[in-house]
């Protein structure tokens, strides 16, 4: 039977054992400020992305679907996966699949974007 951690340290501490250790316990606590500009430089946070471009944009690109469908994310960097409400809608973004490409394509950031999956 797997424990948690915590559990496993007080079933230890009752049976006279020695606590378990393990890397991340022995290391000392990151500051929260230095923990955040690791995050920033690792995800890459404040370089503009496509996905950032085009949820800023959403309105313009689906004008009037656009609450209706939503961004699920961009794969492999060129496929746009998006998830709509229902099969009329999906439908409806198949005929204007052509158009929404140029108007993705025309944004900044978003130039590797050549194909949009829909999913309903």
């Amino acid at each position: 039977m797997n424990f948690s951690k915590k559990t496993e340290d007080i079933i230890a501490d009752f049976r006279g054992l020695p606590r378990t250790t393990t890397y991340s316990s022995k290391r000392p606590p990151v500051q929260l400020d230095n923990l955040l500009v690791i995050l920033k430089e690792k995800y890459q946070l404040e370089q503009p992305s496509a996905e950032r471009t085009m949820v800023e944009h959403w309105g313009e690109i689906f004008g009037n679907l656009a609450g209706r469908c939503n961004p699920v994310r961009i794969k492999n960097g060129h496929t746009l996966i998006v998830s709509v409400t229902n099969q009329t809608l999906r439908s409806e973004l198949q005929f204007r699949k052509r158009t929404v490409l140029k108007k993705i394509q025309s944004l900044p950031n978003c130039k590797g974007v050549s194909e949009i999956v829909i999913r309903g």
